[in-house]
């Protein structure tokens, strides 16, 4: 066994303070298989890793690849809640990134808000969009006032999942929708040091079985999980290991040198994101079957919370 330095530290799902080694120096709780990087047992190290990687410099639409692909993917979530019978209400989105899911949800007919601990990304998208986004923790929003919250790949970043998830559902209305999205670590390309997921700013990777015991621990209903294979998955993860690319340390930004910024964009962002989707094209068989095996690089949970 390979506890973290601290032996007494549990497992946030269930509270077992036994760890193995898992892949790529991450830990993994023998009582339930939660995979977790050992920092996440540092106070308060996911609020601070969050603002050191999503703070002023950070520019989440970066051209026009990066907002058609966010488009796609708004259209992917919206499809999911449509399936689950929810087309309308007071939707509250945690983590707001550019804010294309807000503005999909508002044309779609719902009455969005937004909630982001970064005040640099909360003021650009209610000045892009006009929809108000809330700059502070989650627990300050009054109580049950939304019919659905959505949290787009924002529980792999919190060190307690299952307190977060709670906190949320206080924020729904009785029966309200929560959306969660997740990388999923049984994914295929997890068995690879570059997965694209392995970020230094991840604390906790998620499979179907330990997402609906998050879920259900936080007092919610399952309506479904399942999972997507994204295009782009398997040649990101490629490219990365390959280039011998890991994500457990912070990387340069190219935020911060707009000169390389713009070099990239002319010489090389074309070609790469060209080369990117033909991948995906080429390999829809695969991506397929790992769909509907339950092995895509995401997964897509509905749950309501309890009446």
């Amino acid at each position: 066994m390979a506890p973290p330095n601290n032996a007494m530290k549990t497992c946030p799902l269930c509270a077992n303070s036994h760890f193995a080694n898992h892949h790529f120096g991450l830990l993994r709780c023998v009582g339930c298989g939660f995979i977790i990087d050992r920092r996440a047992f540092a106070p308060q190290l996911d609020r601070t890793l969050n603002e050191e990687a999503f703070g002023d410099q950070y520019e989440p639409q970066r051209s026009f690849w990066v907002r058609w692909f966010e488009t796609v993917k708004s259209r992917r979530y919206l499809a999911n809640l449509r399936r689950a019978g929810v087309t309308q209400g007071r939707l509250l989105e945690i983590g707001v990134g550019s804010g294309s899911f807000l503005d999909a949800a508002r044309k779609a007919g719902f009455e969005p808000m937004g909630c982001d601990l970064s005040r640099s990304l909360a003021t650009r998208v209610t000045q892009r969009t006009g929809i108000p986004v809330h700059c502070g923790d989650l627990a300050a929003l009054p109580r049950h006032a939304f019919d659905i919250v959505c949290m787009h790949h924002v529980l792999e970043h919190v060190s307690d999942p299952v307190g977060f998830l709670q906190i949320a559902r206080e924020r729904l209305t009785p029966g309200g929708t929560l959306h969660v999205t997740v990388p999923n670590v049984s994914c295929w390309e997890a068995k690879f040091p570059g997965w694209n997921c392995y970020a230094y700013y991840h604390l906790t990777y998620f499979d179907a079985t330990t997402l609906r015991r998050a879920l259900e621990s936080a007092r919610f209903v399952v309506v479904r999980i399942g999972s997507h294979e994204s295009f782009s998955a398997w040649f990101l993860t490629l490219v990365r290991t390959a280039a011998g690319i890991r994500s457990s340390e912070a990387p340069p930004t190219l935020a911060t040198n707009p000169s390389r910024k713009s070099h990239w964009r002319f010489f090389f962002e074309h070609p790469y994101r060209l080369a990117m989707v033909g991948s995906g094209l080429l390999i829809w068989p695969l991506r397929w079957l790992q769909e509907r095996f339950g092995h895509g690089d995401e997964l897509l949970a509905v749950a309501r919370s309890e009446e």
